[in-house]
């Protein structure tokens, strides 16, 4: 008999949920991509998902943030700045090319509107937060100065997504470039 997957039934129907939102992702552009659609795919009724979520934009970017958080972890070298460089040369890999990225695809055509539910998908992006706040508390820990969550967004985070929105994407010397701001 097969081992029951931690977390219960909520969390098996959460991972259908995602999966099938995975594939869907990987053959449509966020924009076409509905809770029907989904919810078709996992075999589940379409308000259970409206109950959860709220809407398809808060579902897609919890599903584009676990996605990132799974593929992408954040590093943990023993020391600030080479866990800071190390992911910011990663992001500016990432985002040279937006459409290898479906957590940056999804980030776009999510964009909070009047009509979408924004505070869902800041929760969705606060667990990416709390990450960041792990690894700045890791450094903490080991006697090193470390910035808080919302510097790490200003300094590094803000100028990399804003140069790939206008076209001009850099790359890792940039990045260091943004590490050292930082850290100084």
């Amino acid at each position: 008999m097969p081992k029951p997957r931690p977390g219960g039934r909520s969390a098996r129907i959460k991972a259908v949920v995602f999966d099938a939102a995975d594939a869907l992702l990987a053959a449509k552009q966020p924009s076409e991509v509905t809770m029907v659609d989904i919810a078709e795919r996992a075999g589940v009724a379409p308000t259970s998902l409206y109950r959860r979520w709220g809407d398809v934009q808060a579902l897609l970017m919890d599903v584009a943030t676990d996605r990132l958080m799974r593929d992408a972890p954040l590093p943990d070298t023993g020391a600030l700045r080479s866990d800071l460089l190390t992911w910011a040369k990663s992001v500016a890999a990432g985002l040279a090319n937006p459409n290898s990225s479906v957590f940056v695809r999804v980030l776009l055509a999510t964009a909070p509107t009047p009509e979408t539910n924004a505070a869902a998908r800041g929760a969705a992006l606060a667990r990416r937060g709390d990450e960041i706040e792990a690894m700045l508390e890791r450094a903490r820990q080991r006697g090193e100065p470390a910035p808080r969550v919302g510097e790490v967004i200003d300094y590094i985070l803000a100028p990399l997504y804003m140069r790939m929105l206008f076209g001009v994407p850099e790359g890792e010397g940039y990045a260091t470039t943004l590490v050292d701001r930082l850290l100084r």
